[in-house]
Order: structure tokens, then C-alpha cells, then sequence
């Protein structure tokens, strides 16, 4: 596999080399979600998003869409996190 992933995930099940924390997990569960919506046809899909953010000029995994809606789930956990650290400092 790819040296920097942590975890994969295909339709229901996220395949990690290791523990994923509560922002990693968030990650692996949109992609769950996006399986949810799309079945099978996710992965062309997918596919066709990396070309697609490629062909802008883009990076095929960053740019990806269905990547970028990954990380935004992350940052939802993470502001969490954070306001959760802000209350316990009050």
C-alpha cells in the first residue's frame, strides 16, 4: 500500500494498520457514508474525481472531492475538540 495511509476504507469496512483517533475515524466514517450513497459506483466515481481535480492542476488525492468532504468531517471533530478544551479551561 501507500506509505502514508493510515487506513482504507471499503463500503462498510475501514482497514487501518493502527488505532485511529476520534479525527482520523471521522475521516474513514464519511468515506463509509459516501459508499453508503454510492455502492459500487463509488469507486469510478472516485476515480473520475481525482482525474478531474488532476486535470485543474490539482493533486488527485487532496483535491479529490470526496476527500475534501472527508477532511471537513475531520474539522468538525476537531472543533469539537476544541470547545470541549475551551469549556474545560473555564
Amino acid at each position: 500500500m501507500m506509505p502514508d495511509w493510515v487506513a482504507i476504507t471499503i463500503g462498510r469496512h475501514v482497514i487501518s494498520w493502527r488505532t485511529l483517533d476520534d479525527v482520523e475515524l471521522a475521516h474513514e466514517l464519511a468515506h463509509v457514508a459516501q459508499w453508503r450513497a454510492h455502492g459500487l459506483r463509488f469507486i469510478p466515481r472516485y476515480l473520475a474525481a481525482s482525474r478531474q481535480a488532476a486535470s485543474g492542476g490539482g493533486d488527485r488525492y487532496r483535491d479529490n472531492g470526496y476527500e475534501v468532504s472527508a477532511r471537513a468531517a475531520e474539522e468538525v471533530v476537531r472543533a469539537r475538540r476544541s470547545r470541549a478544551t475551551d469549556d474545560e479551561v473555564r
